[in-house]
C-alpha cells in the first residue's frame, strides 16, 4: 500500500479540488494519500513512498529554501516530478533551451532587472512593447506588459523577486487575446486541455486576473507538437502542462510547467484516473486495480 504525500504550502495547505480527484483515484488503487506543506514540518514527509509536488504555491518568494527542500526530498524518497526537472523548471532560461531544441517559442531574452538592459532588448528587437516576468517566478506574479514610452516607471514598479532573479523580456503574442491553451500530459501522453481567456483589456490568464476557462479539444497536430516539446526536456515528466497559443496551426510554447501547475482535472474528471495510473507505473506497480 504505497504512501503518497501531495506537497502543498502553508499559505494553502489543503488539497485543491482538482487534486482531490487525483487523491481519490490513488486511494481507489489502495494508496494512502495525505497533504503536507513543503514549508511546514519536515516530519510530515517521513516514510513516504513518493512526494508529488502539487500546490507548493509561493515557493518563488523563498527560492533557496524551496531548492534545498526539493533536493532533500529527492534524496529521501521518490519526488515527482524528478529533481532534474525541478532544477530545469526553476529558472525560465529553459525557454532558450527549448528554442535550441527546435521548439517554437516566443523570442525571449533574460537580462538584469534594469531599465537600460530592458530598453536595449526593445531597441535591438524593434519592439514597442514586451512581456516582462521574473526569471524565477510562478502564478503570473510580477508579469507585466511594458511599453517603451513608460519603461522607466514600469521597471521601477517591478517586484523584489524580479530584481533578485533578473527578468525574461519576451515577445508579446497578440493571439493571447483569444486565450492561452493549456495542454495537460501524463507520462508524455496527452490527457486534456483548457483554454484560459483573459478578461477584456487584460493579457494575463492566471487565476488572479479573472480569466474564463473552458474545456477544449485541440487538433491532434497541436497536441502532438506539445508532446514533441516534452521530449526536449531532460527526462519525460510524470505530469506536465504546456501553455501556449496557436498561430497558423503551429503551437507557440510560452511556458512548460513541470513543477506545480494546476492540472484542471475538474474539467475532465477521468483524467485523475490517468494521472493516478501513471503515478503507480512510475512507482513500479504495473498492475493497478480497476
Amino acid at each position: 500500500m504505497p504512501s503518497i504525500v501531495l506537497a502543498t504550502s502553508l499559505e494553502s495547505p489543503d488539497i485543491t479540488p482538482s487534486d482531490r480527484l487525483y487523491a481519490d483515484a490513488l486511494e481507489r488503487h489502495g494508496c494512502r494519500v495525505a497533504a503536507a506543506a513543503w514549508d511546514g514540518p519536515r516530519e510530515a514527509f517521513a516514510g513516504a513512498d513518493a512526494v508529488v509536488l502539487r500546490a507548493t504555491w509561493g515557493y518563488y518568494r523563498t527560492l533557496e529554501a524551496f531548492r534545498h527542500w526539493t533536493e532533500a526530498m529527492a534524496a529521501a524518497t521518490r519526488l515527482f516530478n524528478p529533481i532534474d526537472l525541478v532544477r530545469w523548471n526553476l529558472r525560465k532560461d529553459y525557454v532558450g533551451k527549448l528554442a535550441a531544441a527546435g521548439v517554437r517559442v516566443p523570442q525571449s531574452h533574460i537580462v538584469p532587472c534594469e531599465t537600460a538592459a530592458i530598453a536595449k532588448v526593445l531597441t535591438d528587437a524593434g519592439w514597442e512593447q514586451a512581456v516582462v516576468k521574473p526569471a524565477s517566478g510562478a502564478s503570473g506574479y510580477s508579469v507585466e506588459l511594458i511599453e517603451r514610452a513608460t519603461l522607466l516607471d514600469q521597471v521601477a514598479g517591478l517586484s523584489d523577486e524580479a530584481r533578485a532573479s533578473g527578468v525574461v523580456v519576451q515577445e508579446f503574442l497578440p493571439e493571447i487575446a483569444e486565450g492561452e491553451l493549456s495542454l495537460v500530459y501524463f507520462d508524455g501522453a496527452f490527457s486534456h486541455a483548457i483554454r484560459k481567456r483573459p478578461p477584456p483589456g487584460e493579457f494575463r490568464s492566471n487565476s488572479r486576473y479573472g480569466p474564463t476557462r473552458t474545456a477544449e479539444m485541440p487538433p491532434r497536430e497541436v497536441t502532438e507538437q506539445g508532446a514533441s516539446c516534452l521530449r526536449a526536456l531532460p527526462e519525460m515528466p510524470l505530469y506536465a502542462r504546456v501553455d501556449g497559443v496557436v498561430r497558423a496551426g503551429l503551437l507557440i510554447v510560452i511556458e512548460v510547467e513541470v513543477l506545480e501547475p494546476a492540472l484542471f482535472m475538474e474539467f475532465d474528471p477521468p483524467s485523475a484516473g490517468r494521472f493516478a495510473e501513471a503515478t503507480l507505473r512510475r512507482l513500479g506497480n504495473g498492475k493497478v486495480r480497476t
